[in-house]
């Protein structure tokens, strides 16, 4: 069966956690804040990108065993929507960053 997708945190979650991880990292390493966030989103990054692999690579699989006869046709169909709509997500993500990046690095001094 395809696993159920996970929960989306709220941005108050994740603003607490960060805010969390910042005063943990600051009182036991002596660091800043911003390197605590940066830490936090490059994680946060990361385990987006593991995700999306992970359910690339599922739908694949899938594929693959409704194919060749032993999984349904209809657990294949999902999975692989799921992967082209966190595929989409993630290419809308990109395309928002670059042009976020180049709306600053156009402004004037």
């Amino acid at each position: 069966m395809i696993p159920a997708i996970p929960s989306i945190p709220s941005i108050g979650a994740s603003e607490s956690i960060g805010a969390a991880q910042a005063a943990a990292s600051s009182s036991a390493a002596g660091t800043a804040t911003d390197a605590a966030s940066s830490v936090s989103f490059e994680n946060m990054l990361g385990q987006a990108i593991d995700s999306l692999n992970g359910a690339t690579n599922s739908a694949t699989n899938l594929s693959l065993e409704a194919a060749a006869g032993n999984a349904s046709v209809a657990d294949a169909t999902v999975a692989s929507t799921e992967a082209d709509l966190d595929t989409q997500l993630a290419s809308a993500l990109t395309d928002k960053a670059v042009t976020a990046l180049n709306t600053i690095m156009n402004m004037q001094a």
